[in-house]
């Protein structure tokens, strides 16, 4: 079988270091036969990355980076490879089994876990537990995060094979500081007054900024892993 080129979907410039790009940039990057696009945050910027992609001719879609827990059992750097996506609208998308089974067996030789189940995305960041322990009753998904479903239904129009990576920074129990949401543009590049500011107005936040910095660099730490192990993500046409 001949490896095929796989476009991958990243929304953070941040979360595009995993894959080897030493300086990533918004829009259209090639790393290591990858084709990536860093889309910035949301489902519409995910959807016009994507068909970017499609229509750069990439044979599959993957929708790469971070994740928040909605799981109690999940914890940073766990990496969740569903086996379906769920949309706000109630409908659902099943990820490539044969690729995800393929990717797993990659991870499993070096002694990398996959989670499976479902991942949830939604249009905005769930922000304490109250917010994820609702989602997770209502959904029964394991994950959430704000662009797959768009990369899933871009794929399902194309007629590619389609598949998710992501990795837990936050846990269930966690919040999430205002001031760091607010305090980066779509791409994950600092604000320094936005966030000044909002750490300013709400000072406790600060305690929780090095707690986050170690999550999230716990999950970079699993995306680069499996990056290493699964040349192209175990992607065979």
């Amino acid at each position: 079988m001949t490896q095929a080129r796989v476009g991958v979907v990243v929304a953070l410039l941040s979360e595009a270091k995993a894959l080897g790009l030493r300086h990533p940039q918004p829009g259209a990057n090639e790393v290591d036969g990858l084709r990536v696009f860093v889309s910035g945050i949301g489902e519409a910027a995910a959807a016009m990355a994507a068909q970017a992609l499609a229509d750069a001719g990439c044979c599959a879609l993957l929708s790469f980076g971070t994740a928040g827990a909605l799981d109690a059992a999940l914890q940073p750097g766990d990496v969740v490879c569903p086996t379906t996506v769920l949309f706000m609208d109630g409908h659902q998308l099943d990820t490539d089994a044969g690729w995800r089974a393929r990717l797993a067996a990659c991870c499993a030789e070096a002694d990398i876990s996959l989670v499976d189940g479902r991942l949830l995305t939604t249009r905005q960041t769930l922000l304490n537990a109250g917010i994820k322990y609702l989602a997770r009753t209502q959904s029964q998904a394991v994950a959430v995060d704000q662009e797959s479903s768009a990369v899933g239904d871009v794929a399902k129009a194309r007629g590619l094979p389609f598949l998710v990576l992501r990795a837990i920074v936050d846990d269930a129990e966690a919040t999430l500081p205002n001031a760091v949401i607010d305090g980066v543009d779509a791409y994950g590049r600092p604000k320094p007054a936005s966030m000044i500011g909002g750490l300013l107005k709400a000072p406790w936040q600060i305690a929780k900024l090095p707690g986050l910095a170690r999550s999230f660099n716990a999950a970079q730490s699993s995306l680069r892993e499996i990056t290493r192990a699964a040349p192209a993500f175990a992607f065979h046409s």
